[in-house]
């Protein structure tokens, strides 16, 4: 038998790796089969370990890895190492970390979307029935408007987690699916300048919220970030999700966090569809959601850092364009779309 040499393997490798990947990319049924089948036992076990330790693991693993390649290169220039071998092992580890990040979790990427997995009709998103379902949803927002001074996050994973397990029918999500208790990032304050509020780490199935979030914005970001372990990939999907187990909770601070966390998506689209009348839905707007809004929006600006911000941005478009969320960023404010054809059914 002919024996292949290591670029020959290498390439075959990356060859294979890709053409796995992107045949799921192509086969929606596939990738929600191993959502439902494969993925929970993963979750489980993952969670499981990363359960164990009270720090982020996830967080451990990147620096030791961005510490591992820079002394690789090192060993590399100073002749420790030959050159090719070097390569060789960047080249093998890379396509590693890409085979587990998608094994692990990211062929949820691929899924059916949501209306297909919850069964619901998606609704024309024009100008009238936009401007129909805002009034709804401010007349809501309004009701659900409470004061933030006693609130208690320690009390806040439980109550979550009893909403997700209320609504796992609901919401088509297997449950309980691992664990899911909330961690901190290790190096907050750069992700803070960056404006990251929270992340799931797939590697050990990991949440990570940032504690530098409003209280108001606590609910809310656990909620989208426990979306994601559950294996919903899509940002506006998470934020539904998030908004939906906030929203019908029983708790008044959950429901509060829901409206004031999605309010600036519909205030955006407003704007850029009505701007004459942006004026008079901001008059209709109970004072203290105006008020929490701007406290939000001054906090995250004075707190990041322009340029980190921007890169982080570039680089997570281009991450999700790269998974199948075509609209990258943007995806975020897409959860109006959602909004409009499952707020009457899922929250009302």
């Amino acid at each position: 038998m002919m024996k292949l040499s290591k670029p020959i393997k290498l390439l075959l490798t990356a060859a294979l790796l890709f053409v796995l990947v992107f045949a799921a990319s192509r086969m929606p049924g596939v990738a929600e089969w191993y959502v439902k089948n494969i993925y929970p036992l993963i979750a489980a076990a993952l969670s499981f370990f990363s359960a164990l330790f009270p720090f982020s693991l996830f967080d451990v693993f990147t620096i030791t890895a961005i510490i591992a390649f820079v002394v690789l290169v090192f060993l590399m220039i100073f002749r420790k190492i030959k050159c090719a071998k070097g390569l060789y092992i960047i080249a093998y580890s890379v396509l590693f970390l890409i085979a587990y990040f998608y094994f692990s979790w990211g062929f949820s990427y691929f899924r059916k979307d949501f209306y297909v997995r919850c069964n619901i009709r998606k609704s024309e998103y024009n100008a009238e029935n936009f401007k129909a379902f805002v009034k709804t949803f401010i007349d809501d927002a309004n009701s659900a408007c409470i004061d933030f001074s006693d609130f208690d996050r320690n009390d806040i994973n439980g109550k979550i987690e009893r909403q997700y397990e209320k609504l796992k029918d609901v919401l088509k999500i297997k449950y309980p699916n691992g664990k899911r208790k909330p961690k901190r990032m290790l190096y907050e304050p750069l992700h803070t300048k960056t404006g990251v509020s929270g992340y799931f780490g797939p590697f050990f199935n990991e949440i990570h919220v940032n504690s530098f979030v409003s209280d108001f914005e606590y609910p809310f970001t656990l909620a989208h970030e426990k979306a994601h372990q559950f294996g919903v990939a899509s940002e506006a999907e998470c934020n539904l999700f998030a908004f939906i187990v906030c929203a019908t909770a029983d708790d008044s601070q959950l429901r509060y966090s829901a409206y004031i966390s999605t309010v600036g998506y519909i205030l955006n689209n407003y704007y850029k569809i009505f701007p004459d009348d942006y004026g008079n839905l901001l008059e209709s707007i109970d004072g203290k959601i105006i008020e929490d809004i701007r406290t939000m929006s001054r906090r995250w600006t004075e707190a990041k850092n322009k340029t980190l911000s921007n890169v982080h941005k570039a680089v997570y478009d281009a991450y999700l364009k790269t998974n199948n969320i075509t609209s990258g960023i943007e995806n975020y404010s897409e959860v109006v779309n959602l909004l409009i054809s499952a707020y009457d059914i899922l929250v009302k």
